[in-house]
């Protein structure tokens, strides 16, 4: 497993079937200008369906297909500049699920979307 910020990236057994994206934006931050992003060209890269869950309630956006080590970096949307936060994670070559973790929050008594 990787994790940078509110992004969690877990290997998978199997990849389900899906159509390919070129967008390498995997996760966008709340209300800035950065997002989660693959870098690399040997990843094959399809967007999990919109109500896509894992068992413990985490959302699943992509499904990643790496056959060489590939990046996850945390950039700027506009230049695609480091943004200064959360060093690049390498990740070995794989099948991956790309997950958007989940929080309880007490005092709105709600399960909302990590926010990074």
């Amino acid at each position: 497993m990787y994790r940078q910020g509110d992004v969690l990236i877990e290997r998978i057994a199997n990849l389900p079937q899906a159509p390919l994206t070129t967008e390498r934006l995997l996760v966008r931050g709340e209300g800035r200008n950065h997002g989660h992003f693959m870098t690399g060209e040997a990843v094959e890269i399809t967007k999990a369906d919109d109500d896509t869950f894992t068992e413990g309630g985490g959302i699943v956006t992509h499904y990643l297909n790496v056959h060489e080590s590939c990046t996850l970096e945390h950039l700027l949307i506009d230049s695609t500049e480091w943004t200064g936060e959360h060093a690049a994670i390498e990740i070995p070559p794989g099948t991956y699920r790309v997950i958007r973790q989940r929080e309880f929050d007490p005092y709105a008594k709600a399960i909302r979307a990590v926010k990074d």
